[in-house]
């Protein structure tokens, strides 16, 4: 979702982020790649960057297992990954000296193609049942269920700047709950399921939600959406696409469709819409940084950097649907120079990016909270 802010807060951050950071004697140039998913941030946010820091780097914006490849290869003197780094991809191993430092957080949204310009509601389960196939129309009954009831949907504290309060862990604070009456008649209609056709942290996030709340059906998670669903059996019902941006036009093209992306696409895309979600704890939730980041907050994070996510989190307004983009980076360069850049790079990307682009849909991570403070840690071992 996209907030309007204005654009005097821009350039304070801009100016905030110049003092912070002291721009090296000479300039580093980095190879970076990587998840699809956040070339829209690191896009926004790299003349801030390079101002702040005289550093730079051109993304190369393909997808996590791409990612996870290039690091292993030596490629990338750092790589974006919306999954852990847990099996190679290459075939060549691991760096011994890789750590996981998580830097982005951010909803996955569920984008629909249909003539309608009501708010459509999708419970958790069923969306599950929707890109597993076994949910095939738009007007089944237990779609047609999501949207005519009545539903619960919290209101978060909000600041004098329309931002949410958050607490010492850093989720939004709940002010209160509303009743809403969710009342739509849904088309009947083929549901068209447009997925990530190549290796996808993004499929691997909502894969492993599908497994927490369906491991029957959803016996696993994977990054390859093929692994797990035999889309050549019905090719009509499901189409794939590479990229966040791939899938994200090929369902605004495609009536009836569904998909799933990084929330901005749905604006770049105008034939798409948000889907609220119906959570593990009953509430409707839409797909904001705010409800993201409620979901993470509580979750504990391990010694490698990776947050254990619970899918069936059942806070009151966190949004299940949520993804940690890592910055795979090296403890031992062999280079002090580089290791500097590469952490310069990462710790600009996790503090200050989102400031400089707040409209993308990512949570300000501040260095105080939990997660802030293990990024911090993460960042220390850099180099050494």
């Amino acid at each position: 979702m996209k907030i309007s802010r204005p654009v005097a807060l821009a350039v304070a951050s801009a100016s905030a982020l110049v003092l912070a950071f002291v721009p090296a004697a000479q300039a580093a140039t980095l190879v970076v790649g990587g998840a699809s998913s956040v070339a829209t941030v690191v896009a926004d946010c790299k003349t801030a960057y390079t101002a702040a820091t005289g550093d730079s780097y051109a993304y190369a914006s393909s997808s996590s297992g791409q990612g996870q490849k290039d690091i292993e290869t030596g490629k990338n003197d750092f790589s974006f990954s919306d999954s852990a780094h847990l099996t190679s991809q290459s075939g060549t191993a691991i760096p011994a000296s890789e750590i996981h430092v998580p830097t982005w957080v951010w909803p996955i949204g569920l984008m629909y193609n249909l003539n309608t310009d009501k708010q459509i509601v999708i419970s958790y389960t069923n969306a599950a049942k929707i890109f597993s196939g076994q949910i095939k129309r738009w007007n089944d009954p237990l779609l047609q269920a999501d949207n005519n009831r009545v539903l619960s949907k919290s209101i978060y504290k909000m600041d004098s700047n329309g931002n949410a309060v958050k607490d010492a862990k850093g989720a939004p604070i709940v002010l209160r709950t509303v009743k809403v009456t969710q009342k739509v008649t849904l088309p009947n209609q083929p549901i068209t399921v447009i997925y990530r056709a190549d290796s996808s942290g993004t499929t691997g996030n909502l894969t492993a939600a599908f497994n927490a709340f369906d491991k029957t059906t959803w016996t696993k998670s994977s990054k390859v959406f093929t692994d797990l669903v035999k889309v050549s059996a019905d090719p009509i019902h499901f189409q794939g696409a590479n990229g966040s941006a791939g899938v994200a036009q090929l369902a605004n093209k495609t009536k009836y469709s569904i998909t799933y992306a990084e929330v901005n696409f749905a604006e770049t895309n105008k034939s798409l819409a948000l889907a609220s979600v119906i959570n593990p704890n009953g509430d409707l939730v839409q797909p904001t940084a705010d409800a993201a980041g409620g979901f993470v907050a509580s979750a504990p994070i391990g010694a490698n950097g990776v947050v254990a996510l619970d899918y069936l989190n059942k806070g009151a307004g966190v949004y299940p649907f949520t993804v940690v983009t890592y910055a795979l980076a090296l403890t031992n360069y062999g280079d002090a120079t580089k290791a500097a850049a590469v952490k310069k790079a990462i710790e600009f990307a996790a503090f200050s990016c989102t400031k400089t682009a707040p409209n993308d849909g990512f949570i300000q991570i501040t260095p105080t909270s939990p997660l802030g403070v293990k990024i911090t840690a993460q960042l220390a071992k850099l180099g050494k």
